[in-house]
């Protein structure tokens, strides 16, 4: 689905599950009161490389069933292909 319709409800419905079963808000929102005014940002017309394993450890908390292992293997592959092009 993903290939053909990138776009659809379905999928974005997925992607926004999964991810709330996996960032800790509540945590990133105490880590990034502490570093204010401390951290320089800089929009990217891309993914940093230096970016992928930030990203990636999001997804090391766990999710129930097989489908979160399926979707975190994916946005892996997808976050190392956009970082590396």
């Amino acid at each position: 689905m993903r290939r053909h319709q990138p776009d659809h409800l379905l999928l974005a419905c997925a992607r926004a599950d999964a991810a709330t079963g996996l960032i800790d808000v509540a945590r990133l929102g105490q880590m990034l009161a502490r570093i204010r005014g401390r951290i320089r940002h800089a929009d990217l017309d891309h993914l940093s490389p230096f970016s992928v394993p930030i990203l990636l450890e999001l997804g090391k908390e766990r999710t129930p069933g097989q489908a979160g292992d399926m979707i975190l293997a994916e946005a892996e592959a997808e976050l190392i292909a956009e970082a590396m092009s």
